[in-house]
């Protein structure tokens, strides 16, 4: 089990078990309370603030980390970077951490904790789609 799978309890927005937690049990998710005292707590952005800012011409990256499945069935905000969760650990040379991040997911809660995690490295600034994609009113891009 890898480290963001440790950290974040190997679980979806729904509860379920992620793929890459099949061997032992979870370790506990820390508190968004842990996540402040640290100063790791990403900025909570609502979907018409980050409407704006997509709209606008110098717009910081945009992180989905849902799964492919997820991707297929919902679509994407065109232009955003897709890395799963399970996967960010191992992929984080495909982010400039000086870059701005708005990091989304279904419902804003493992984009919440990829986004502490991302802000844990050193990334410098880095917000989350509060409601996730459920909550996007903007483009959606689907695979053809």
């Amino acid at each position: 089990m890898g480290f963001i799978s440790k950290l974040f309890g190997g679980k979806d927005d729904a509860g379920k078990e992620s793929a890459a937690n099949t061997s032992k049990p979870a370790a506990a998710k820390p508190s968004a309370r842990s996540w402040q005292d640290a100063g790791s707590v990403p900025q909570e952005l609502a979907a018409t603030e980050v409407l704006d800012i997509y709209n606008q011409p110098d717009r910081p990256v945009f992180l989905d980390v849902r799964e492919p499945h997820e991707i297929e069935a919902s679509g994407m905000i065109p232009g955003a970077v897709h890395i799963p969760m399970h996967e960010i650990q191992g992929r984080l040379d495909e982010l400039d951490p000086d870059k701005a991040v708005i990091v989304y997911c279904a419902a804003g809660m493992r984009s919440m904790d990829v986004g502490a995690f991302l802000l844990q490295q050193g990334f410098a600034s880095v917000s989350n789609l509060n409601g996730g994609l459920n909550a996007w009113k903007g483009p959606i891009e689907k695979k053809k």
